[in-house]
């Protein structure tokens, strides 16, 4: 498992997991507009896809899925800051159990889609918005603090 950090060698100092959410979320402006970028549904929808492909990469039978959604859907709806919390949680253990550092990945993701042309972001975009798959202007903006 790689794993660096301030003061285990290697030089690098390793930005903090608010910094890079804030510079996630502008980066998020830029590429996709305020709304999408701010749209709470449009972002879960964003995140379901994100993850189903890393349910693809570890090798989920999509059948499989399917039955899991019917499954969660039939349940209340829980509670975003716990759920978030959980997803966290999940994503460690997977990380660990396939020998990936997880603040590694994020980190190396980040910067790869930095690194790409806003314009590339936009359009790819703008044909999910196309084969509807697009939030309306619902549940926008941030959760009371």
């Amino acid at each position: 498992m790689s794993t660096v950090g301030a003061g285990q060698g290697g030089g690098a100092v390793l930005q903090g997991r608010d910094e890079r959410q804030a510079q996630t979320h502008e980066w998020c402006v830029a590429a996709f507009g305020d709304h999408d970028a701010r749209s709470v549904a449009q972002r879960g929808l964003r995140l379901a896809e994100e993850a189903i492909e890393t349910a693809q990469a570890c090798g989920c039978d999509a059948a499989m899925l399917h039955r899991l959604i019917d499954h969660v859907y039939s349940k209340p709806v829980g509670e975003l800051a716990q759920e978030l919390g959980g997803l966290g949680v999940t994503l460690l253990a997977l990380a660990e159990a396939a020998g990936i550092s997880a603040d590694d990945a994020e980190q190396l993701e980040l910067a790869r889609v930095r690194a790409i042309p806003l314009s590339h972001f936009a359009a790819r975009n703008a044909a999910k918005k196309a084969a509807g798959f697009h939030v309306s202007a619902q549940n926008t903006g941030r959760a009371e603090e």
